[in-house]
């Protein structure tokens, strides 16, 4: 379904196909305005990467990157374009961090995951789609992805578009001491509970020890 809003098949509000999973809902002959990200950004890569799990069209036709060339819809600036742009438009669909949705009063759509069940994004169900997470498998990079959990009760509450959030940083800097403090201190139990705040989850602890692993390399 949202794949198919993005690539511009679904184009009105009481379209049949969003009809059948609301039923029930008198929906509006509203056109669907689809907003995007005009710049580079990770939260296009993890949005992108989910509808390439979930739509070969999409898979095939646009693929997933922080930038791509959207098949149709408008973009704006970083999260606070979007959110500015879904909120004065009428009709418009669009994707934020949980935080601007919040923040903004945009009103947040559930989205069915493999298991079966229609979630909505919040820390509980970022953390759900966290348990994809195995410390033994977690490459050196530590690039890992928990879009689209597979079809498990483990899973039934996950938000199906989560992902972490990196830090990128030199391997070799003349402020290695500090920047290692600053970044165990980010990954400190007291920080990891702070960030519950902006709507940020907790990282499982494999995933803390194996950013541990890695800013241990950082030398000056």
């Amino acid at each position: 379904m949202l794949a198919n809003i993005y690539l511009g098949n679904i184009k009105k509000w009481n379209d049949p196909a969003i009809k059948a999973i609301n039923k029930g809902l008198n929906l509006p002959n509203t056109n669907i305005v689809v907003v995007h990200r005009s710049d580079g950004s990770g939260d296009t890569y993890v949005f992108t990467n989910y509808l390439s799990k979930v739509n070969k069209a999409w898979k095939s036709r646009v693929g997933c990157a922080t930038t791509v060339s959207w098949p149709t819809g408008i973009g704006g600036n970083k999260n606070a374009g979007v959110a500015a742009i879904v909120t004065k438009t009428p009709g418009a669909i669009g994707y934020v961090s949980d935080f601007y949705a919040i923040q903004n009063h945009i009103a947040k759509a559930r989205l069915k995951n493999a298991a079966g069940s229609y979630v909505l994004p919040k820390i509980s169900s970022i953390e759900a789609a966290a348990q994809l997470v195995d410390g033994a498998k977690i490459p050196a990079n530590n690039k890992i992805s928990i879009t689209n959990p597979p079809k498990s009760k483990k899973y039934k509450n996950a938000w199906p578009i989560s992902t972490f959030t990196y830090v990128l940083v030199p391997q070799s800097t003349p402020k290695a001491a500090q920047l290692k403090a600053f970044v165990n201190f980010a990954l400190s139990p007291g920080a990891q509970s702070a960030i519950k705040k902006l709507i940020f989850a907790p990282m499982p602890a494999p995933v803390v020890k194996a950013a541990k692993k890695t800013l241990a390399t950082i030398h000056s």
